[in-house]
């Protein structure tokens, strides 16, 4: 009689646990599935927003554009003295380095950006040192770098300019790289031809 007892006191503690347990389940199951009211643009419990939403790209996501820019309708760029004072140093450079060994191409070279009167004296200076050249002399030349460049005068309507140009030279009869570096100035004379300006006279200033 006791036992039975036992046993039914034990299933009635077995069945309040679980009807614990239900009533715990099914409290917590009906408070999550409550849906909050809720206005349009208002977050809800999912993070969403109702209504109307403005959405964000990353610039990977934004449509690519395929504008093309047409270099005809560019301004031209128009000459300046700076632009001269470049030029001019380049041109310092290869028309006061030359060698009997090169044949004097450098001044040949130069042509394409020489007037018709600077290449008429070209070839007459180069004949006069090859004449002078002593045949089967060893090497003789000059090596020249640019230093700086001013213009000392600039007319672009009347399409003249004068450019100096102070260089660092050495002149070597033994060997490349030899002779005493020294500094001179080069006096550039350009003229506008065609609208381009090209170099019409060169004088080494004593």
């Amino acid at each position: 009689m006791q036992t039975n007892r036992k046993r039914i006191g034990f299933l009635l503690i077995l069945v309040g646990l679980l009807l614990i347990i239900l009533i715990i389940y099914f409290g917590f199951s009906k408070k999550n599935s409550t849906v909050v009211p809720t206005t349009p643009g208002t977050p809800t419990s999912t993070g969403l927003t109702t209504g109307s939403v403005t959405g964000t790209t990353t610039p990977g996501d934004r449509p690519t554009s395929h504008l093309t820019y047409d270099l005809t309708k560019e301004a031209p760029h128009v000459t300046n003295a700076t632009d001269l004072e470049k030029i001019g140093m380049s041109l310092a450079e290869r028309f006061g380095s030359y060698s009997n060994q090169s044949d004097y191409n450098n001044f040949i070279d130069l042509k394409i950006f020489m007037t018709d009167n600077m290449k008429a004296w070209v070839d007459t200076y180069i004949a006069s040192l090859k004449k002078t050249a002593v045949a089967g002399a060893g090497y003789s030349g000059q090596e020249t770098t640019a230093l700086v460049a001013k213009t000392t005068s600039f007319d672009d309507k009347a399409g003249t300019a004068l450019v100096v140009v102070t260089v660092e030279r050495a002149a070597s009869t033994d060997q490349i790289g030899g002779g005493k570096p020294e500094i001179a100035k080069l006096d550039l004379t350009f003229k506008k031809v065609n609208n381009d300006w090209l170099m019409d006279k060169a004088y080494w200033e004593k």
